[in-house]
């Protein structure tokens, strides 16, 4: 499943639109059921061809849990990368997609599955101002028209459709679903309607919901993959900091580190397929026997501290002959156990043996140098 993440930063159009749902909170009032019943709802979507380019069918669920609100109003933000063809270059009466709905009908705690409608292109005016306006009927009598523009900060598609209007059946609670699919072309023209991207990339979509009765205004999101993702992560392989190695977080350590002030150099890697995570010159597999953080380069912040760098044995943030070098020959000749496991520090992976070509060597390179 792709990464869902609250939106925590609205660009301009956003909080435009926050602020004209908020008046219209203002101006509707606020009912007791709306203002004490919870509003979460989840957004998901897919395509069903994620090259670059192809006229894929792309689906939308805006759904709420029992015990809900009711989903008002839906804006969702596209990324402008997605190829949307103006409403007027392909025939009025066109099928360009599927909406279909599931909710409670009658609030007796049931969830019932509506009749699907196609969505069906609209005639646009010489002065309408939209890309394209698509109708769709649910349930036979439930009209939806979904309103396609383009907004410029940020530059970005936006498709608007407000589900309370008068159509809407009465007496009807959550659960509540609604399934939008848009078809990549017409029919029966077959002219285009929606195209994927042209360059492979991770993209976000945002939704932005409206509650019924107008208390609540969330804003959620979901990631697309365009392109390869061969190791399933929901990154592409364009983006992927380790494109074989399955790592939804992207968790690169050292490239933090990095950006916190270490003393290391942060690499493109993550954490999934990087083998020496810090960057401190001492492998994962090194630093695992030794019994030092692999995560971490040096003692003390900013990372989480500790006995993070094995050639630092006194943890004073330097190699020297009295403190670490002196210590680790005085183990010389011996396997480990007895010597501490902590001096076997050499080759890669260690040897169970503390000796001067590995461990003793490698620290002597080391000397004099420091780690912050």
């Amino acid at each position: 499943m792709p990464v869902k993440t609250h939106v925590s930063s609205l660009g301009g159009l956003r909080y435009v639109l926050t602020g004209v749902l908020a008046a219209l909170v203002w101006l509707s009032g606020d009912s007791t059921a709306s203002a004490t019943m919870p509003f979460t709802p989840s957004f998901d979507l897919t395509v069903s061809d994620a090259n670059p380019g192809a006229r894929a069918n792309t689906t939308m669920v805006h759904s709420v849990p029992a015990g809900n609100n009711l989903i008002d109003s839906i804006n969702t933000f596209i990324p402008i990368d997605w190829q949307i063809a103006s409403g007027d270059t392909y025939p009025v009466g066109n099928v360009v997609g599927q909406v279909s709905a599931k909710a409670d009908k009658g609030c007796n705690g049931s969830v019932d599955t509506l009749t699907p409608g196609n969505l069906i292109n609209q005639a646009l005016g010489p002065t309408n101002p939209s890309q394209a306006e698509w109708l769709g009927t649910v349930d036979g009598t439930w009209q939806m028209l979904f309103v396609v523009d383009q907004t410029t900060q940020p530059r970005e598609w936006q498709i608007e459709v407000t589900l309370a209007n008068a159509s809407m059946p009465a007496n009807m609670c959550a659960p509540e679903e609604l399934t939008v699919t848009v078809f990549g072309n017409s029919s029966p023209a077959g002219a285009m309607v929606m195209g994927n991207p042209t360059r492979a990339n991770t993209y976000t979509w945002d939704d932005g919901l409206l509650s019924y009765g107008g208390s609540q205004i969330v804003f959620v999101s979901d990631n697309l993959v365009i392109g390869t993702d061969t190791d399933a992560d929901g990154w592409a392989n364009t983006v992927d900091n380790c494109p074989t190695a399955a790592n939804p977080d992207q968790l690169n350590t050292d490239q933090a580190l990095a950006a916190a002030g270490a003393g290391v150099l942060g690499d493109t890697m993550g954490d999934a397929c990087d083998l020496d995570d810090d960057n401190d010159q001492f492998s994962d597999v090194v630093e695992s026997a030794a019994g030092t953080n692999p995560l971490d380069n040096c003692v003390g912040s900013p990372g989480t501290g500790g006995d993070a760098w094995p050639a630092d044995i006194n943890q004073d943030t330097f190699v020297d002959v009295i403190g670490d070098i002196s210590q680790v020959a005085g183990q010389f000749g011996k396997s480990v156990p007895p010597a501490p496991t902590r001096y076997d520090i050499a080759p890669d992976p260690p040897d169970g043996f503390i000796d001067v070509i590995g461990d003793i060597t490698r620290l002597t390179g080391l000397f004099g140098q420091h780690c912050t």
